[in-house]
């Protein structure tokens, strides 16, 4: 249907975007909290979604929705945008952006058991799920990849069940919502409803990381490193592309595109950018097998694809 590929160009991209998202988040990870990282670009960017609704005139609040809806909208902003990114932003400073962007590969598979348990119409045909399979190959290359030299072990291990972690929380978060997309989609596709879905998605995550960040006891310490320019320009730079662009395009990826699992497929295409841009621009090592791993994501891709 011409609406899963509007939404394959949606996921697409996405992922391009929250790639460069990433590679400008890590390094300034090192010298910023994540309990301070998330809050400022959940923040900036739901100020933005703000300003774009008013200039554009779309609705500041939609009362066509029902209670349990608006519900599930904030429960999967609280699942994604506050506890899968926090966990997520730990995990970036603790193991890199390209072993993050492979295991995140991984994603597929958790969103697809989510979808048979809360959606309909599921299955995948034999080629889709030799590409799952080829999928989670990719992570076991990188689980078992012999780097002890350029990392702990013990380090490696625990980000990468972090990031799992993660995963889970987002995945799940992202399905529940996939079941008041399809309500609201169901009359034809309103770019500007799905939009604002993905703004209001983004008010416990505002406030949940707010809260979270004004629990720690060496506030004071945290915001200094906030005020050097080196720090805060690449913030708001990838706050305006991360939880504004980069969430946009991802949520309507999600709306047009019928089975989530492929929306996750799709969106993997951010492994190879993650891994490319990494390796360019923060220096990161470009192992034969994280290519590998890397050539893996894009064939399951193509698979789960051309098979729709």
């Amino acid at each position: 249907m011409i609406h899963d590929y509007w939404g394959i160009l949606f996921a697409l991209c996405a992922s391009i975007l929250w790639s460069i998202t990433v590679t400008l988040i890590k390094p300034i990870s090192n010298h910023i909290s994540p309990f301070l990282i998330n809050p400022i670009k959940n923040s900036v960017g739901f100020i933005l979604f703000f300003i774009l609704f008013t200039l554009t005139d779309v609705p500041l609040w939609y009362n066509n929705l029902y209670n349990y809806e608006y519900a599930i909208i904030l429960f999967s902003g609280s699942l994604g945008m506050f506890l899968g990114d926090t966990i997520f932003i730990y995990a970036l400073n603790k193991i890199g952006a390209n072993r993050v962007a492979i295991v995140d590969a991984f994603s597929p598979l958790i969103i697809f058991s989510y979808s048979l348990l809360l959606l309909p119409n599921q299955t995948l045909n034999i080629i889709q799920i030799i590409g799952f399979m080829i999928t989670i190959i990719g992570l076991l290359i990188l689980t078992y990849e012999n780097d002890y030299e350029d990392i702990d072990y013990k380090v490696k291990r625990f980000g990468i069940l972090l990031v799992l972690g993660a995963m889970m929380c987002t995945g799940f978060g992202v399905v529940y919502l996939k079941t008041v997309l399809n309500r609201i989609n169901e009359t034809g596709y309103d770019i500007k409803l799905n939009l604002w879905v993905t703004a209001f998605r983004l008010i416990p995550g505002v406030v949940l990381s707010w809260i979270l960040f004004l629990f720690q006891k060496n506030k004071t310490k945290l915001i200094e490193p906030i005020k050097m320019k080196k720090n805060y320009i690449p913030l708001l730079i990838a706050s305006f592309i991360g939880p504004f662009l980069a969430l946009g395009c991802w949520i309507l990826g999600y709306a047009f595109i019928d089975k989530p699992s492929v929306a996750s497929i799709v969106g993997q295409t951010s492994v190879i950018f993650i891994v490319i841009l990494s390796w360019l621009f923060l220096k990161e090592n470009l192992t034969k097998l994280r290519v590998l791993s890397t050539i893996c994501v894009f064939v399951g891709v193509v698979l789960i694809t051309i098979n729709l």
